[in-house]
């Protein structure tokens, strides 16, 4: 008699492994059902998982500086001797205004000749020197190319053309190291030449503008210098805010086209939503992002938030001591405010239910459903960011009688669609 005959002639060991087979068919099929969260009966469910992010609130926002508008003395052309941004000090001569516009084409070209005298005074090397020198050369002048192209693909023209002037007088040094009888006396005494005489075309119909006060140059008037009045910051509300967002330049920036910002310290006022305000801290250093501004990305300390009664908006004023040379400083512009470490759980947005005024989501536990409370503190590409650890949720019954509803735990099987769901059902 072979073995399956002799196993089906003792009953004994038929019944056992049948019904082993049965408990091994079971516990297949119920950890099916808890894996798939009852997908036969319409459920679907999906895991709480941990979550950490940098969120960030998108806000409007507006610029404000301590700014001079330097007024024009004369009608005419004005042409700027200062490079913007830059520190200048009460009396300097910053701008001469011309009556002709070639005469100001005359001043352009004198700021042309000064750029190159600089440039190749920059540009002397010293009599002696080793093929190390060269190496070296060769590695800075890399590095301050490569630097340029990165500017360029990120949009920072202003600082990529500042480097050029740099990586300009290494070309010469190098030339000059490479072809050593070369010189650049003769260059310098002919454009020192060239200049002395357009200076003496120029200066009789020149009118001279001076900086009224020391401070930092800046030629981008728009005319809602005397509205933003830096002062208003320490006091600022969600109406003056308003105001200021509808206004209108005065005289279309056309008192002057030239400007004196008097302090290196300025401010940024955020509009955003009240709740996202709640969660910011002041006295806290926040990186903003300014997407119509290439991205830029400036560290700043957020100096108070501004809420008010009955009123879903909020500002936040944040304060900075930096005027960097490659911002550009719109009046209006959209800002990224990045919350650093946030940490919770991350729960589908049509998860989401509101049972007796509690903010919570269903949940699967073995075939019984669940309901288990949330806090939310986040959001991004639908989904919330609930709190990691939150106490339980209390209502009241209809016979006055408390209830708590557990809060939400890592790993809970989150029902993302399903019909009529509540506490205690179970699915077939």
């Amino acid at each position: 008699m072979d073995r399956f005959a002799k196993f089906l002639c003792d009953p004994a060991r038929v019944v056992k492994s049948v019904a082993a087979l049965a408990v091994c068919v079971g516990i297949v099929v119920y950890v099916y059902m808890q894996v798939m969260g009852g997908f036969n009966s319409g459920i679907e469910t999906e895991t709480a998982m941990h979550v950490s992010m940098n969120d960030t609130i998108k806000a409007d926002s507006c610029v404000f500086r301590d700014e001079t508008v330097v007024e024009n003395t004369a009608d005419g052309t004005i042409v700027t001797l200062v490079s913007e941004g830059e520190r200048v000090s009460k009396g300097q001569l910053i701008a001469n205004i011309y009556p002709d516009d070639n005469d100001a084409v005359l001043q352009d070209d004198i700021n042309r000749i000064n750029r190159r005298l600089e440039i190749l005074r920059n540009s002397s090397v010293d009599k002696q020197f080793v093929i190390s020198d060269l190496r070296q050369l060769d590695d800075n002048i890399d590095e301050i190319f490569a630097g340029i192209y990165n500017d360029s693909s990120k949009g920072n023209l202003s600082s990529a053309i500042s480097s050029s002037s740099e990586l300009l007088v290494l070309l010469n040094k190098r030339d000059l190291i490479v072809e050593s009888d070369f010189d650049y006396s003769q260059e310098l005494e002919r454009l020192e030449s060239e200049k002395a005489s357009l200076e003496g075309r120029i200066n009789s119909v020149a009118t001279a503008v001076f900086a009224a006060e020391s401070g930092y140059f800046y030629g981008d008037v728009d005319g809602y210098e005397s509205q933003f009045d830096i002062k208003l910051v320490e006091k600022i509300s969600l109406s003056d805010f308003e105001r200021l967002a509808s206004s209108e330049p005065a005289d279309d920036g056309k008192s002057g086209s030239i400007k004196i910002v008097n302090d290196f310290i300025w401010n940024v006022v955020c509009s955003l939503d009240a709740d996202m305000a709640r969660t910011l801290r002041e006295g806290r250093i926040y990186t903003l992002v300014f997407p119509e501004n290439g991205d830029y990305e400036m560290k700043m300390t957020l100096s108070k938030v501004v809420t008010e009664t009955d009123s879903s908006s909020a500002l936040a004023v944040f304060r900075v001591n930096v005027l960097p040379t490659d911002f550009n400083y719109k009046r209006f512009q959209r800002a990224e405010i990045v919350v650093e470490g946030i940490e919770g759980i991350s729960v589908p947005k049509k998860a989401l239910r509101v049972v007796n005024d509690v903010e919570g989501v269903y949940i699967l536990v073995g075939d019984v459903v669940r309901f288990r409370s949330v806090e939310r503190i986040a959001e991004k590409d639908g989904y919330y960011i609930v709190k990691l650890k939150s106490n339980a949720a209390v209502f009241e019954d209809d016979k006055g009688e408390e209830i708590e509803i557990k809060p939400l735990s890592l790993y809970d099987n989150v029902i993302v669609s399903g019909k009529e769901l509540f506490d205690g059902k179970i699915i077939g």
